[in-house]
């Protein structure tokens, strides 16, 4: 099957126990004349693994429920560079009306809008707040290195821990009630109707989409930094995903109030807090700041704060940054240089990079910096990136796309 990178994609993951009537299904999507005009993709047809690459489900998605993909390639691409730009701008404000419309009329689950082969979504449909969240968890529960805590890890989970991490998926999903999930959203448009829908929409008010705004939201409902100690405890934090404090609770017979100041006792720093504090190095490219992330401090919920330049988030007091350096950083922005481990880490066409794709891509660099190996990628909840391979095998990712061999000098 051919499928056009940056097509529309409408997706239908529908209730299980409920019947679907296929003619009704039909019916409400325009007919079988209109239908024509778009592949009809049911991903449970295909090997498991095709899946896995083009828009993972599991563990989300039980057996039980049915899949159905819609994919318009009419409008593809819907940029010109999907790589290069997050904006779509392309009016998808009637494909949203017909997603709702869908939703209404037959037993989905969950239905979607999003770009095939980017990352993030223009529409949610949903009928739980919880179904929400584990959408936004999914990446969580299939990256390789990143622990049932939410911490990133130097090296992959082992089959035991991986395995505990997703048995913990579905305990994760009750940690936030709906008002807690729901604040998570922010500004974003939400509709609660009657009939039981909730629609959350990312569109503009011209029905343009920034799938950067798309990720920003995903990572505030995945709230990986509120996970409890022990996986499906309620979550009590009086501090909201956006760091807001939340209305203090008063203090009962089961809530004891605050001990005081005197009482209190600074803990014993633990090894988990000694890896936020290793520090980025800050380096100077021409005019523009440059941060170099130690592994320990990189992972893709600080590549979501960097495309939204959340610095507050990002910096920590070890990194001991001057005052000007600071007031560029916060005027100007920033590029950054990461490490990573491995080449599925990024993507390149809607898929997971592989070696081998690499190796045939790739600019091999001659000169000062001969072996060295390059080729533009996208990193998921960021945006374009410019991997680099070494010949002693490190590889890392720098959001500078035109200075490369720049960025090679600064990294020595």
């Amino acid at each position: 099957m051919s499928l056009a990178i940056d097509s529309l994609v409408t997706d239908l993951m529908f209730q299980s126990g409920d019947a679907l009537d296929p003619e009704v299904l039909v019916e409400v999507l325009g007919g079988q004349e209109e239908l024509a005009k778009k592949q009809v993709l049911d991903p449970d047809m295909q090997d498991p693994r095709f899946e896995m690459e083009l828009s993972p489900s599991m563990p989300f998605r039980r057996r039980d429920e049915r899949r159905l993909m819609l994919i318009d390639d009419s409008v593809a691409p819907m940029r010109p560079d999907p790589q290069a730009t997050s904006v779509i701008s392309v009016d998808l404000r009637e494909a949203r009306g017909e997603l709702i419309k869908v939703c209404a009329a037959v037993p989905v689950r969950v239905g979607r809008l999003f770009a095939l082969g980017s990352w993030g979504d223009a529409v949610w449909v949903v009928r739980s707040f919880r179904d929400l969240r584990g959408l936004c968890l999914i990446s969580w529960a299939l990256d390789p290195a990143m622990d049932i805590d939410g911490r990133r890890r130097a090296t992959p989970l082992g089959q035991s821990e991986f395995e505990e991490k997703l048995m913990a998926y579905d305990k994760r999903l009750d940690e936030l009630d709906d008002d807690q999930i729901r604040d998570s959203l922010g500004d974003a448009s939400i509709e609660e109707r009657e009939d039981g829908l909730i629609i959350i929409d990312m569109l503009e008010e011209d029905g343009t989409w920034d799938q950067k705004n798309s990720l920003k939201r995903e990572m505030a409902v995945a709230s990986i930094d509120r996970f409890s100690h022990f996986p499906g405890a309620k979550h009590t934090s009086n501090a909201s995903s956006d760091g807001q404090p939340a209305a203090e609770a008063t203090p009962t017979a089961s809530t004891p109030a605050a001990p005081s100041q005197d009482e209190v006792k600074e803990p014993a720093p633990s090894q988990d807090d000694a890896v936020d504090t290793v520090p980025l190095q800050t380096k100077r490219l021409g005019e523009s700041i440059l941060l170099v992330f130690p592994l320990e401090r990189f992972d893709l919920e600080v590549a979501s704060k960097l495309g939204k330049e959340d610095w507050d988030s990002i910096l920590a007091p070890v990194d001991n940054i001057d005052g000007a350096t600071k007031d560029v950083l916060y005027r100007d922005g920033a590029d950054f240089v990461a490490p990573i481990e491995f080449f599925s880490e990024v993507f390149l066409q809607g898929k997971p990079l592989s070696k081998p794709q690499f190796e045939e891509g790739a600019t091999t660099h001659k000169g000062v910096y001969s072996g060295v190996k390059t080729m533009e990628v996208q990193l998921p909840r960021f945006g374009p990136v410019m991997l680099f391979a070494r010949p002693d095998g490190s590889r890392f990712v720098s959001s500078n796309l035109q200075a490369a061999e720049a960025v090679l000098g600064m990294l020595g």
